[in-house]
């Protein structure tokens, strides 16, 4: 028998900050078409066999107590192949999808049928946890794996390029260092409020305005190369803007019909003053 399963990055947040102390949430972006990790798994032996790394391979240990106190005896050899086609440390969610597809594909392979919702909580347990798993936005306690609420869907384009290629950020320090003032807090919760009013409503103009001060507020804890530059361009463009607050990628967010009249000016933007590839979805 052979699985294989396709985890799809998360391209930055919406918003992420605290409601309160130990409260930590994220509204997930939507999900990348062109960033993923595939995983394969088999019980007999495959070609290009690779070793998982440690998170993965604790994903595999920690699936596997699970099952053994259902009563389950775990396989004695499985094979596996995964392969990422980005880099760790730039805030898309590489961590996420790598547990995220050995927990899938051991989860299939089991016929246990565990949900998504619990999937997150155990992949929560190895590292702060981006919900890759779900398509659209949700808000999300990325500490716990805990998903809070699911969001109106509201269509928009996206196009993001990584602010700085040569760094990589350190997301599990960057996530333990990560805190908000009261006055920082109080303004995230005004923040979701009005954003979740304005994807119910269609209210692009309010929705891109609450990203935008999401991103404004994150730069205290990791700014990111030329962030005044897109900033003005946003507000000018009517665009919002948003971050991967663990990560160096950034980018914007448009209405779908209005990305044929922006794209060029974004695309000559990105080339002068970050000099990278702009990716549009």
């Amino acid at each position: 028998m052979i699985i294989k399963i396709t985890t799809y990055a998360k391209v930055g947040e919406l918003l992420q900050g605290a409601f309160g102390k130990n409260q930590p949430f994220l509204v997930s972006n939507k999900s990348s078409k062109l960033f993923k990790t595939d995983t394969i798994a088999s019980i007999n032996p495959i070609d290009e066999e690779t070793r998982l790394d440690i998170k993965s391979n604790k994903a595999k240990e920690l699936f596997h107590s699970l099952i053994e106190k259902k009563g389950i005896s775990p396989i004695d050899k499985i094979y596996f192949n995964q392969k990422r086609n980005f880099k760790v440390g730039k805030g898309l969610s590489s961590s996420s999808t790598d547990i995220l597809g050995i927990l899938l594909t051991l989860n299939k392979l089991y016929k246990t049928q565990y949900s998504n919702h619990f999937l997150y909580k155990i992949a929560s347990q190895i590292d702060p946890t981006d919900p890759c798993l779900d398509f659209n936005s949700l808000l999300f306690n990325q500490k716990s794996g805990e998903i809070l609420e699911n969001l109106n869907p509201i269509s928009y384009s996206i196009l993001y390029f990584d602010s700085d290629p040569n760094v990589d950020i350190d997301t599990i320090k960057i996530s333990k260092a990560r805190e908000y003032s009261e006055s920082q807090m109080i303004e995230f919760k005004n923040l979701y409020s009005i954003l979740k009013i304005s994807a119910k409503n269609n209210d692009y103009t309010t929705f891109f305005e609450c990203v935008t001060k999401s991103a404004l507020i994150n730069e205290t804890i990791l700014p990111k190369k030329n962030f005044t530059l897109l900033y003005d361009f946003a507000i000018e463009n009517n665009c919002g803007l948003f971050v991967a607050h663990s990560g160096t990628f950034m980018g914007l967010l448009i209405e779908p019909y209005r990305l044929k009249s922006i794209d060029f000016k974004v695309r000559c933007l990105v080339e002068k003053h970050w000099k990278t590839t702009l990716y549009i979805e």
